[in-house]
């Protein structure tokens, strides 16, 4: 079986969302007051200020011993919406975002990394079973031991799954779903359409050959420079320079296997089946029934 390449999302540019989030404000209207007044919120944030750089304020919350890492911005008694961010990225993705937004003091900010990411430890995989069930639970536990009850959801890529375990969990407690490029279900994933293919084979029977080509590749990302610079103009280098030393820490490399195979469950089971959460979910750019928007960037679209 050949090596499978884990797609590699880098830090999005979040500010080119400003468009259709506003648009997604018009679309949204009829959702009723609480949906349309987050939406505006977030529109007037990033369309009706100053683009300023409000301050964050940055910590480590401990949960069953993992230390993990957090941003936090906007006064605590507004509304709260929790980004939730994708693979090999860490909150820093939603820094700029998070900034904006916070300059309107009318939302409550909060982003975390996960185990593994960013600067949240990364516990060996004997002691932390590293699945997105997982994940949800310990970000789960974060929320409650930040004191956050009631919040919106801005998921990105893994953070897809991992919210959808937060609705699953405590739907009551989400009163909103903003999903950008994430995967819900095998339809949207066009690397997994074929049952015979090299994702489908590896997801039915792990193979050891295809995890230590994925380690080879991480470890391989260099330091960038001129000479390998792939990236084109709208990524700064210090970003990537961030995400490859973050996925190289000790315990990293085996984490993103375990939960590149387990990949496999949420996009079998989409987490919202069931759900009765009293919430309006939205996307950041086009959504359609079933279809899949698949990027020539190797960023997974969003299918609903």
């Amino acid at each position: 079986m050949g090596n499978i390449r884990q797609t590699q999302y880098r830090s999005v540019p979040i500010t080119a969302i400003a468009m259709p989030l506003a648009e997604t404000v018009r679309a949204t209207s009829a959702y009723g007051y609480g949906m349309r007044g987050l939406f505006l919120a977030l529109a007037l944030a990033l369309h009706g200020i100053p683009a300023q750089a409000e301050a964050l304020s940055y910590g480590w919350q401990k949960v069953d011993g993992v230390n993990l890492f957090y941003r936090e911005g906007g006064p605590r008694d507004a509304p709260t919406i929790v980004f939730l961010h994708g693979t090999p990225a860490s909150s820093l993705m939603y820094q700029p975002l998070m900034e904006r937004l916070a300059d309107s003091h009318a939302l409550h900010l909060l982003a975390v990394d996960y185990p593994s990411y960013g600067f949240s430890d990364a516990p060996e995989r004997a002691a932390y079973p590293y699945t997105f069930d997982h994940l949800a639970d310990t970000v789960g536990k974060f929320l409650k031991a930040r004191g956050i009850v009631r919040y919106a959801l801005y998921m990105q890529d893994y953070g897809v799954p991992v919210g959808f375990g937060l609705i699953g969990a405590a739907p009551a407690s989400i009163t909103a779903v903003m999903v950008q490029n994430g995967v819900i279900h095998l339809d949207g994933f066009p690397m997994a359409q074929d049952e015979n293919g090299v994702l489908r084979r590896y997801w039915r029977q792990r193979d050891a050959a295809v995890d230590r080509g994925n380690a080879e590749d991480m470890r391989a990302q260099p330091f960038p420079q001129a000479a390998n610079w792939v990236e084109g103009g709208g990524l700064p280098p210090e970003v990537v320079a961030l995400d490859n030393m973050m996925q190289q820490r000790p315990g990293v490399i085996e984490a993103r296997n375990d939960l590149w195979f387990d990949w496999q469950q949420p996009c079998a089971l989409s987490g919202l089946a069931g759900a009765a959460a009293p919430a309006q979910a939205a996307g950041a750019g086009t959504v359609g029934r079933r279809r899949s928007l698949f990027h020539r960037t190797g960023r997974i679209g969003l299918s609903a």
